[in-house]
């Protein structure tokens, strides 16, 4: 456990140093801003969950990508290999601090907006449980998914073009979300599961719909865990030994 909070340090302290808490609370501010001006009160249980979807994937799969690739590069990484830090204790402090980041980008997004918004007009305050929660469980899977694939890659250049594949394929489900689709067949992706947790903080889910964000978001992660644990032995531990 002391390992595993000397790790959380080091990273927040590097993702501070490295400028992502001032980038992540900018775009929060921009995209409240943005929120506010554009999204009619009536449309935030569509627009919200849509839009977190779109902002927190594409921003924490570049932090994630950025952090690993910069330990790379000063040579951290080789460093933390054959140090006493586990493999398992590495991956839950970037799960961790950059879960972190993205749900604080996120909430400056939805409760900036709705502050705003409150100078102008009426407007009703979501339940946040679900909100955060989904936040969070969506930080999680983008953050397993990009150490997944920026692992495979020594620059951020070769990472840029496959996270710009999965990151299309993961936000498929917008189209669901803003009931441009309406057939059912977008939750069979992942990136469904918490947004559908999002939408619960605006409008009361269904007893399947609940039990689906909650346990299709569970099982992924679970896997994502299992995945970018193995690939990091893979593509890192071993090419180092």
């Amino acid at each position: 456990m002391k390992r595993l909070q000397a790790a959380i340090k080091v990273d927040f302290v590097n993702q501070w140093r490295n400028r992502l808490y001032q980038i992540g609370i900018g775009v929060g501010l921009l995209l409240a801003v943005m929120l506010a001006w554009l999204a009619p009160i009536h449309m935030m249980p569509q627009i919200v969950p849509a839009l977190i979807l779109a902002a927190l994937g594409g921003s924490t799969l570049m932090y994630v990508g950025g952090m690993i690739v910069f330990e790379r590069d000063e040579r951290t990484l080789a460093a933390t290999i054959v140090s006493p830090l586990k493999v398992t204790e590495y991956l839950w402090s970037k799960i961790l601090s950059l879960g972190f980041l993205a749900t604080l980008e996120a909430l400056i997004m939805v409760i900036g907006s709705l502050l705003i918004k409150s100078a102008f007009e009426e407007v009703s305050i979501p339940n946040l449980i679900p909100v955060v929660l989904g936040i969070v469980l969506m930080g999680m899977m983008y953050t397993l998914a990009g150490i997944i694939l920026v692992v495979r890659y020594r620059s951020i250049t070769e990472f840029l073009l496959p996270m710009a594949g999965f990151a299309v394929v993961a936000q498929l489900p917008i189209l669901y979300f803003l009931d441009m689709v309406t057939k059912p067949v977008l939750l069979l992706i992942p990136t469904s599961a918490p947004t559908m947790l999002i939408r619960g903080g605006y409008l009361e889910l269904a007893t399947w719909q609940c039990v689906y964000a909650v346990g299709y978001s569970g099982v992924t992660i679970a896997i994502l865990v299992y995945v970018a644990h193995r690939e990091f032995n893979i593509h890192v531990v071993r090419k180092a030994g």
